[in-house]
């Protein structure tokens, strides 16, 4: 049956109803919109998944694409270690770059940071997207609280030296503050035009503490003194060429910062609205667990709901803090019990596939009560791997040199237990090998 005939049988009130419902489409787009926004990033994907965890933090295994997300290559993140001079504090007395904006200088900064860019995104016609992850310190005053406090105190220290009788009022944090981000985003604008360029986590509604957002009557709405602040902030979005708020996992607090973004990219600063994407992170901060199918609706499904541009899949601190230890941590405990129980020629299996038995470094704890006194801090004890243990041999002739194995941590020493002719236990340091009866 052709689509023509298909058309024909279809009742006449029933294609009448079609026929006003795709016109209805046809005209919403010229039915006095609002300020006219940015064409999509990419031809027809009015809204996009980036997916901007980096390919070698996970071997681009799912390939994201396979998913309809655009993956790394779109996506450059660059934190306050990876891009210039940026100045900040890592803890109060350990200050880095000089730790303070006052401090920097403006030249250095730039070229360091020409440099830094040509290196990551080398392509001069890079197409993607560009984010400046710098949540240090917040170019405004009043919005550094807490951990941020430290540049509040180190400012006013700074100017007591040769101003006493000045307030904190008048120091030139803000004023630093604002050269340091303006003139970085001319100049990655200036060497990179053609990607969107942003600072996350801007704009902010600064509402999110976890305990008032379960109070009953926690609103969704912006604080008006925090719309006010980001208002003052036109001389950053006339820098940007897109917006990148950072979401949480609370879904009053993440509708509330997404209009308010969406707010803040349609003020009179460019002639089209800037697209937002915001940051979405990919685990819980509390459990180190994968968003779940309603997170996923909260956030992503928020984003495309409310009209921006798409959103970012991203978390640093777990790729690096999470994932990629703990991919360390069993990774080398796998070579290690395959050279202690299998002598390099096999991999450590369970014995009873139900147990709940893992392949995992030893803790210290564990390590200091296992260790013999005279050797106790220095080595790292593998006597647990054999009892829930055994080997799987190889097929081809496969060896693992103990002396070849990597490990940023103390001398080993390996016990373990050979079942060649009766369990006879071992203790191996280096190449010295002592039987125990």
């Amino acid at each position: 049956m052709t689509v023509s005939s298909t058309i024909r049988q279809v009742q006449s009130p029933v294609l009448l109803s079609l026929l006003l419902l795709f016109t209805a489409f046809a005209d919403f787009c010229t039915a006095a919109p609002p300020q006219q926004a940015r064409p999509p990033f990419l031809y027809g994907q009015p809204f996009i998944i980036f997916w901007g965890i980096p390919d070698s933090s996970c071997s681009g295994q799912p390939d994201p694409r396979s998913f309809g997300m655009e993956r790394e290559g779109r996506v450059a993140v660059f934190y306050e270690d990876t891009l210039g001079n940026y100045p900040y504090f890592v803890d109060k007395d350990t200050p880095v770059n000089r730790g303070l904006p006052q401090h920097i200088r403006l030249d250095n900064h730039l070229q360091k940071t020409q440099q830094d860019l040509e290196a990551a995104l080398p392509a001069p016609r890079y197409l993607g997207l560009g984010v400046l992850q710098w949540a240090e310190w917040a170019p405004q005053w009043s919005r550094n609280q807490g951990k941020q406090a430290i540049y509040l105190e180190a400012s006013r220290n700074l100017l007591k030296a040769f101003f006493p009788y000045w307030t904190p009022e008048e120091v030139d944090f803000e004023a630093a503050a604002q050269s340091v981000m303006m003139e970085t985003l001319r100049e990655v604008k200036r060497l990179r035009p053609k990607a969107l360029w942003g600072v996350s986590p801007y704009p902010s509604c600064c509402n999110g503490d976890p305990a008032q957002t379960m109070l009953a009557n926690y609103t969704d709405q912006c604080p008006a003194a925090e719309m006010a602040l980001n208002d003052e902030l036109l001389w950053l979005w006339k820098q940007c060429s897109a917006l990148y708020p950072l979401l949480t996992l609370e879904k009053l607090y993440l509708s509330c910062q997404i209009r308010e973004a969406l707010r803040v990219s349609s003020l009179p600063v460019t002639e089209f609205d800037l697209p937002v994407f915001p940051l979405v992170k990919s685990v819980y901060t509390s459990t180190n667990t994968f968003l779940s199918q309603a997170d996923l609706v909260n956030t992503i499904g928020e984003s495309a709901a409310m009209g921006t541009a798409g959103v970012v899949i991203w978390e640093r601190k777990f790729v690096r803090k999470v994932l990629g230890p703990y991919s360390i941590n069993v990774t080398t405990a796998a070579q290690l019990c395959s050279v202690s129980l299998c002598r390099g020629k096999g991999r450590c299996v369970r014995r009873n596939l139900e147990s709940t038995a893992y392949i995992h470094l030893p803790s210290p704890s564990k390590v200091k009560e296992k260790v013999p006194e005279k050797v106790r801090g220095c080595f790292i004890v593998f006597a647990h791997f054999a009892s829930p243990f055994t080997c799987q041999c190889f097929i081809s002739k496969i060896f693992l040199n103990l002396k070849s194995l990597v490990y940023s941590g103390d001398p080993l020493v390996i016990k373990y237990t050979s079942w060649v002719k009766g369990p006879v236990h071992y203790t191996k340091k280096m190449n010295k090998i002592k039987h125990k009866k």
